[in-house]
């Protein structure tokens, strides 16, 4: 079992002391409560850090540091970081105190993806490699509660390979890629309901697509979007509706140009930013319009694989690709400006209201 506060620079544990402290290179060169944007970047072998979009429009010189392998999300005005691949932590950063407030240890080589609020105290995290969900207590520190998912694992999987939580109401929506043991997709993607407080499995959704990545809600609805085996059709974004228990495809792969990498919703336009997995080092953007399927072909940017998230109080979408972080509004594409020259590709984006 590894310690959760054991540093080793240059190793690959988190080096949150450097974020969090006074140094010259501390978070506290900055004010990061006053931020609403923040990206992660990732040298993609052992280092990563969290920064932010500054008051000049910049992503931020100051920086905290952590393991490359790591996913942010924002929940009540905090960043959750899931730390992935062998070091398997929740950490807690709170912009307002400039520090990580808490570390949770999961087991080791879980890799959690996902992270929602259960209630004021208590999250659900996705492990993608273990058949389960887990509940967390931030106060506590600890895991609570788990939901088994071996039932959905398919052939000799470690996991039915869990990718992505949402919340309705009192509900929880996992979605599963349902990958077997050779990483192939034998069956389409799944949706499974649990109860929010307690997990109980309520029912599930097979999906149409194979290989699903990704899922939120626009007007009301619920879309998925899928990649399959990345070169066929068995993908595009479908609605899913909950009521009946059934879905269907609103926009295949072909007339897509190919397969969900990932994807962003505008809720209330009902609009999806879409980056589309054409080819190898070929990822595009796409605007699809939910309600008359139409698509817009964004230019300006490709090779979209550092992560979108659309901010709609600024009615901004913003882009990590394999250069760095952009912003698109008003059918333009801008590039942010670095203030930091030795800032890490991007590797995620989170929208802190």
């Amino acid at each position: 079992m590894k310690k959760l506060l054991t540093l080793l620079a240059g190793s690959t544990l988190a080096l949150y002391m450097q974020g969090c402290s006074d140094s010259g290179t501390s978070a506290n060169n900055d004010n990061p409560f006053k931020a609403s944007v923040y990206v992660f970047g990732s040298n993609r072998s052992d280092a990563g850090e969290l920064r932010w979009i500054d008051e000049d429009g910049e992503v931020s010189e100051a920086k905290v540091s952590l393991y490359q392998d790591s996913r942010i999300f924002p929940i009540d005005g905090k960043i959750f970081v899931l730390e992935g691949l062998s070091i398997d932590n929740i950490s807690v950063f709170d912009p307002s105190k400039n520090k990580v407030t808490a570390q949770i240890k999961l087991d080791d080589s879980s890799n959690p993806v996902d992270v929602v609020k259960a209630n004021d105290d208590e999250v659900w995290v996705a492990l993608q490699n273990a058949p389960k969900i887990v509940k967390v207590s931030v106060e506590k520190k600890k895991v609570i509660n788990k939901i088994k998912t071996k039932d959905f694992i398919q052939g000799k999987a470690i996991s039915p390979n869990v990718v992505d939580l949402e919340v309705t109401g009192d509900t929880l929506i996992a979605l599963f890629q349902r990958m077997d043991e050779n990483w192939g997709t034998p069956a389409p993607g799944l949706i499974a309901l649990y109860t929010l407080d307690e997990g109980k499995l309520l029912d599930t959704i097979r999906l149409a697509k194979y290989n699903p990545q990704t899922m939120g809600f626009a007007k009301g609805k619920l879309y998925v979007g899928s990649i399959a085996g990345y070169s066929t059709e068995d993908n595009g974004i479908e609605v899913v509706d909950l009521a009946k228990k059934k879905s269907s495809v609103v926009v295949d792969g072909k007339k897509l140009g190919g397969g969900v990498f990932s994807m962003a919703l505008n809720s209330d336009d009902g609009i999806a930013y879409v980056a589309v997995y054409e080819a190898w080092g070929t990822i595009t953007l796409a605007q699809v319009n939910l309600s008359d399927k139409s698509i817009k072909k964004i230019k300006g940017i490709s090779n979209i694989i550092g992560s979108l998230a659309y901010d709609s109080d600024a009615e901004t979408l913003y882009i990590g690709n394999d250069d760095y972080f952009y912003s698109y509004k008003g059918d333009k594409v801008e590039k942010i400006e670095n203030a930091a020259k030795d800032a890490l590709q991007p590797y995620g984006i989170a929208i802190l209201k």
